[in-house]
């Protein structure tokens, strides 16, 4: 039988110590377990871990914090003791999602968040306001939840109705927007109406000028068919003359 390691050697635990505690006082998978032993975590390393370098460990944020909780407690020299209901410590992950979501009426994407990041019952336990401030969780929130926790000491143990996996997240209502008052109303028109007429007032501009310009163009085109036609005329003329000024002028010879 493995003798348990004495709490106030700590710093002379040795990797097989830290990972015989995780195992039988954290009471962590035996995974997580194996993730300290995988990264050489002796007791003197474990004596000045954080919540940061256990998450550093590829280890999600509820065993993290429980696993803080109890080191918080061994490094103080006292047994780590529950605040809360024993039945609330047994909870599963989908208990406590369902308790978040039927009794403390938090929006689903916080249930959510904690149930990813593998939140049972006895991880619950251990959270402070900034863990769950960690976890994106608003104040608001974070505040109800511990709340509703503490008064599980004077209530009988919830009912928890089963419930689907959590596929949508809800988001907070968009606000409605207030009614405009006429006077705002006409306010907040104006530029379009400004705008508008503006717009027709260039697309006159621009048929006017197209219309300009194609007057134009219809006039040089007149000015240069009347040019040929005269010069046409003027040729016409001379080569009609010609012969007959021929002829009279051979006559003349004649005579």
């Amino acid at each position: 039988m493995t003798t348990r390691p004495s709490p106030r050697l700590l710093e002379k635990w040795t990797e097989q110590d830290v990972h015989l505690w995780l195992m039988t006082e954290v009471k962590v998978h035996e995974t997580l377990a194996d993730k300290f032993f995988e990264e050489e975590v002796s007791g003197s390393h474990l004596d000045v871990f954080g919540k940061t370098d256990i998450l550093d460990l590829g280890i999600k944020h509820g065993p993290a914090v429980k696993i803080t909780s109890y080191l918080e407690s061994l490094k103080e020299g006292s047994q780590h003791k529950s605040q809360f209901p024993a039945y609330v410590e047994n909870w599963t992950k989908q208990q406590v999602t369902q308790w978040l979501l039927q009794h403390v009426k938090v929006y689903d994407k916080y249930a959510a968040q904690l149930r990813e990041e593998d939140v049972t019952g006895d991880c619950l336990v251990c959270f402070k306001k900034q863990d769950f401030l960690d976890l994106k969780v608003k104040s608001g929130p974070a505040v109800k939840i511990l709340a509703e926790l503490h008064k599980l000491n004077n209530k009988p143990e919830p009912q928890l109705q089963p419930i689907s996996d959590i596929t949508d997240i809800t988001e907070k209502p968009n606000p409605t927007q207030p009614e405009l008052s006429l006077p705002q109303a006409i306010t907040t028109n104006q530029p379009e109406s400004q705008n508008k007429i503006e717009s027709e007032t260039d697309n006159v501009a621009e048929d006017t000028s197209e219309n300009i310009q194609q007057f134009n163009k219809a006039s040089e085109k007149d000015g240069i068919q009347q040019t040929n036609q005269k010069d046409l005329g003027g040729k016409g003329e001379k080569k009609l003359l010609g012969p007959q000024s021929k002829k009279k002028n051979k006559t003349s010879l004649w005579k």
